[in-house]
């Protein structure tokens, strides 16, 4: 495993272990109207100016979420997205939205050229809602949530170098789907 895959490990422990002390899915789950609010484009909206306010010339590498519901989108009253940029001047830049849109930012020193497996984030990736949409009828039927969504955080051998989102549904295998939003298979 390249080191850059252990560090991408060591992080998603730490953000489980987070989810753990949080406590996952919020009880109960309010699900939001129809719509697109509560996806990964959405918090991406709120995110950039943002992450762009900090650091001009910074780049999209990685976004994280946490309680995501099967429609692809975060409940009402809970869960988040966390979208994490590199730039070479201010290095990472991690700003988390939560349910209600508000946000919180972090940053860290990364070394170049910084988090992520295929960099910078391909601009054409798919929005949450069409990758939840793509492991329809592929996930097991139990699942309810995923408490665990990355992408490009990891590289899998079924996309070796590849960002791809993987998603860790409260039931059945993890699920696999290219950044573009092509369903690839389950880990």
């Amino acid at each position: 495993m390249h080191a850059r895959s252990l560090a991408a490990v060591y992080r998603l422990g730490i953000l489980a272990f987070a989810l753990a002390i949080a406590g996952c899915p919020p009880n109960p789950n309010i699900p939001r109207p129809p719509g697109t609010d509560g996806g990964a484009r959405w918090a991406f909206g709120i995110a950039q100016p943002v992450i762009h306010g900090i650091a001009a010339n910074a780049e999209l590498r990685q976004i994280l979420g946490a309680v995501v519901n099967l429609d692809g989108r975060i409940p009402s009253n809970g869960g988040s997205w966390s979208l994490v940029a590199w730039s070479p001047t201010h290095s990472t830049i991690q700003v988390t939205v939560s349910a209600s849109g508000t946000t919180s930012t972090s940053q860290r020193t990364d070394p170049a050229p910084g988090p992520g497996i295929q960099v910078p984030l391909p601009a054409s990736w798919a929005d949450s809602i069409a990758v939840f949409a793509a492991t329809s009828g592929k996930r097991d039927p139990g699942a309810t949530v995923a408490n665990l969504v990355v992408l490009n955080v990891a590289s899998y051998g079924q996309a070796p170098g590849q960002a791809t989102w993987g998603i860790n549904f409260n039931a059945g295998q993890n699920q696999l789907v290219a950044a573009g939003g092509s369903y690839i298979g389950p880990e």
